[in-house]
């Protein structure tokens, strides 16, 4: 007979390989398998826990309502194992724990049923968790649940507001989005520059809860088979996928990058002397586009032998589940806030795999050209010279107005405290949200981008000989990849690439991800040729 530790890291196995139907089978296994309840109490835990989240994995895809029945039923039995333990710290996390995953269930019930009750019953046991928080003792461990708990509340309020359509819970959820990225700041901040960004940070990072929509990725097809483990001959070394690499901001191809905010503010530096120093930090970034299969991204990226449209279009975020709740500090954990025009490093390095997702917001010069633009936030009398495009990314109207009025807002009271105060002071603190705005030229793009800062010199950065280039890794992506579209012209290049071979070598090795060929039109040379 199969060991009951065995049934249960079987079953933990098939949970994160996403095969629930197998999982249950093996953790009901290993329930049965305990014949006095009174015994193997943390094992039952584990096992109702297990079952529980299951259940509502299922929930979520299948929307089969019945399947709330068990998950309440698995959550209540682990709440009741639970108060069985010894007090203690122990048992106030485990706590925790229960009241959070109660909460999420009743509010994907509220969501998938739009009954109002559910919602109440929800924001009841996210409440409770956060008085459990509180007899935590203080640290790290303390903070990491009150951050987890606030993105909880936050997710009651917005998908109540979108149910219900009240404005004010948007304004709840943004107010704790907010709350939450101002004590990711120092404390060393004024306190109106500290909220200006914080708002900034709030509107541009963007939450799993505010957007589904998918995302594309233009790469070269010779980076795409590098980073899903594509060998077309045998003589390539089997290492494995390369991980997906944020590349250094001073050589994308706006070379205005990072600094159209501080033209909007009116901050250029005049430079004197005939020699620049170099910025103890540098961000890094990998970018996506909310264009999929578009003519003119594949036309500017992934290009083999100069041929417009021969590059690949990763796409993410197909099914809602790839972007992940903003943690600020993941990107700016190496820059800390002092004085004057320095950013001192700290020595907290969180993964690269949580960065935030950051929407790119656009500034444009008023002139006889571009006068106005549909999605400009501000108007002639708040900024008589600049505009600023930001693009709704969600059918939720009353939200977006919601992000339009704070983005508003924020630049207006930055340009207004840069007025007052020393700008030369300050100006470092625009290193947490300069980056987040471009060039209006490059607004067709509709830009999102994970984003990095480091500090130069550190071993997390790394150099490539075949680009001459600095960067940062992010991550292996082979699991978040939903798609490949290659370009139309994939084969029309002198690399004689063959779309059904990349098909069949991608099947090899990732069976989940599809792979299809775009049709749009644009001519090549070597097609012509044919």
């Amino acid at each position: 007979m199969t060991s009951l530790e065995q049934l249960i890291k079987e079953g933990k196995e098939l949970f994160r390989e996403e095969r629930y139907d197998e999982a249950i089978n093996k953790l009901s296994q290993a329930l049965g398998n305990i014949t006095n309840k009174d015994s193997h109490v943390p094992q039952q835990a584990i096992i109702h826990f297990g079952l529980g989240r299951c259940y509502l994995k299922k929930a979520i895809q299948t929307k089969q309502l019945d399947l709330f029945d068990k998950i309440y039923k698995h959550f209540t039995e682990l709440k009741n194992l639970i108060a069985q333990l010894a007090d203690g710290e122990n048992k106030i996390h485990n706590q925790i724990i229960v009241h959070r995953w109660l909460g999420r269930c009743y509010l994907e019930q509220a969501k998938q049923t739009k009954q109002l009750n559910l919602f109440d019953k929800a924001y009841k046991y996210f409440v409770e968790c956060q008085n459990l928080i509180e007899h935590l003792p203080e640290g790290e461990n303390k903070v990491h649940e009150k951050t987890k708990a606030r993105h909880w509340l936050g997710d009651f309020y917005f998908k109540k507001a979108i149910q219900t359509k009240d404005k004010k819970l948007l304004e709840k959820y943004f107010q704790n989005k907010n709350e939450g990225i101002i004590k990711q700041l120092p404390t060393q901040l004024p306190s109106g520059l500290k909220n200006s960004i914080a708002s900034i940070l709030a509107v541009l990072s963007i939450s799993p809860v505010e957007f589904n929509k998918p995302l594309a990725h233009y790469t070269s097809p010779h980076v795409c088979e590098k980073l899903l483990n594509i060998r077309r001959n045998n003589s390539e070394q089997e290492n494995g996928p390369s991980p997906m690499r944020m590349n250094s901001s001073t050589y994308m191809n706006d070379p205005f990058e990072g600094k159209c905010l501080a033209e909007f503010l009116g901050l250029q530096d005049i430079a004197l002397e005939n020699k620049t120093n170099f910025s103890e930090n540098n961000a890094f970034f990998t970018c996506f586009s909310a264009r999929v299969n578009d003519l003119n991204q594949f036309r500017l990226y992934g290009k083999v032998d100069n041929t417009e449209a021969s590059g690949c279009c990763l796409v993410f975020n197909k099914y809602g589940n790839w972007i992940k709740e903003p943690d600020i500090g993941a990107s700016y954990a190496k820059l800390n806030y002092t004085n004057d025009d320095e950013l001192a490093t700290t020595e907290w390095q969180p993964s690269s795999n949580n960065l935030p997702l950051y929407q790119i917001a656009y500034i444009f010069y008023r002139d006889d050209y571009v006068k106005k633009d549909e999605y400009d936030i501000l108007d002639k009398k708040i900024s008589e010279n600049f505009g600023v495009r930001l693009k709704p990314i969600s059918n939720h109207k009353q939200w977006e107005k919601v992000r339009k009025q704070k983005l508003r807002e924020a630049l207006t009271e930055l340009k207004e405290f840069f007025e007052k105060n020393d700008a030369k002071k300050h100006k470092a603190a625009l290193e947490y949200i300069r980056y987040l705005f471009k060039d209006y030229a490059f607004r067709d793009e509709e830009e999102f981008r994970l984003l990095k800062i480091e500090q130069l010199g550190s071993d997390n950065i790394q150099y490539c000989e075949v680009t001459n280039s600095t960067y940062v890794e992010y991550g292996d992506i082979c699991t978040q990849v939903d798609e490949v579209i290659l370009g139309t012209n994939y084969e029309y290049t002198e690399e004689n690439l063959k779309a059904e071979v990349f098909y069949h070598l991608l099947r090899k090795e990732f069976p989940k991800i599809q792979v299809s060929h775009s049709s749009l039109p644009i001519a090549s040379i070597q097609r012509k040729k044919s």
